[in-house]
């Protein structure tokens, strides 16, 4: 696999910036803990096969660059561009350590994930709006203040985001806007979702598993196809216009203490 390879071949900050200079493609590099990345530009830069090792990187600007196959160890990465960045198969985690990386208040408006792992590390006040992943896992990853909207007017703000088969167990979602997004046959299991804001979010074909709900708002969602053992109706802060299916009824009104016999 290539995430366990160990033939990486070093790079200096020299060369790290000749290459920046040239054609921008960058495969099989370890970059050391003393090469860094901070405030370069990194645009439409591509890079495979890659390990990180700098504890920290600042004020990179990423923007339309590729990564693939590659690992991070953990690490801060802050006020970093990642705009219309695409990452496959990339690993954010060290399951020795069990700890993931931190990115804050990044702008990573439009970038897509795919097979990419960021267990364990946090999301904190960064911007998501438009972004899509895929098969990505976010198990016990915080989302503090992040958000993934843009304003298009003093009044118009528009919520988007679309997260196909992807983990959410143990993650801390806690006051996110979703609203309108798409969370498709995703999983959470033991997800906070305090006071989240999922008002018309599609959320099909999900494993739902003793999230808690409390003050959440599901108005307009749409919950079919579920499984929703747990989501107490009494404890949401909206949830008019919650759509479900036939088969989900017995488990809401479960929770509701109602008793649903047959006729």
């Amino acid at each position: 696999m290539p995430l366990d390879r160990t033939d990486y071949r070093t790079i200096s900050q020299d060369e790290l910036i000749a290459v920046l200079a040239a054609d921008r493609k960058f495969d099989g590099f370890s970059f050391r803990p003393d090469v860094t990345f901070d405030d370069l530009d990194c645009t439409k830069s591509h890079f495979a096969n890659c390990l990180f090792q700098a504890p920290s990187i600042k004020g990179a600007d990423f923007s339309n660059a590729s990564f693939r196959n590659c690992k991070f160890a953990p690490a801060r990465i802050a006020s970093c561009k990642f705009v219309d960045a695409q990452l496959a198969g990339c690993l954010f985690f060290d399951a020795e350590q069990k700890t993931g990386c931190t990115f804050a208040f990044c702008e990573m408006k439009g970038a897509e994930m795919s097979n990419c792992n960021f267990s364990a590390g946090a999301f904190e006040h960064c911007d998501l709006y438009g972004v899509r992943a895929e098969f990505c896992g976010f198990r016990g990853t915080r989302f503090h203040g992040t958000r993934f909207s843009r304003a298009l007017s003093r009044k118009v703000i528009v919520t988007k985001a679309r997260f196909d088969t992807c983990n959410f167990s143990f993650a801390d979602m806690s006051g996110l806007s979703l609203r309108s997004c798409e969370l498709l046959s995703c999983r959470f299991s033991e997800t906070l979702l305090f006071d989240a804001d999922l008002t018309d979010a599609a959320m099909r074909g999900c494993m739902i598993d003793r999230a808690e709900w409390d003050r959440a708002k599901l108005g307009g969602a749409d919950l079919r196809g579920s499984s929703i053992a747990g989501l107490n109706l009494a404890v949401l802060a909206e949830y008019a216009g919650l759509t479900i299916d036939e088969s989900q009824q017995e488990t809401i009104l479960e929770q509701l203490g109602v008793e649903v016999r047959p006729d």
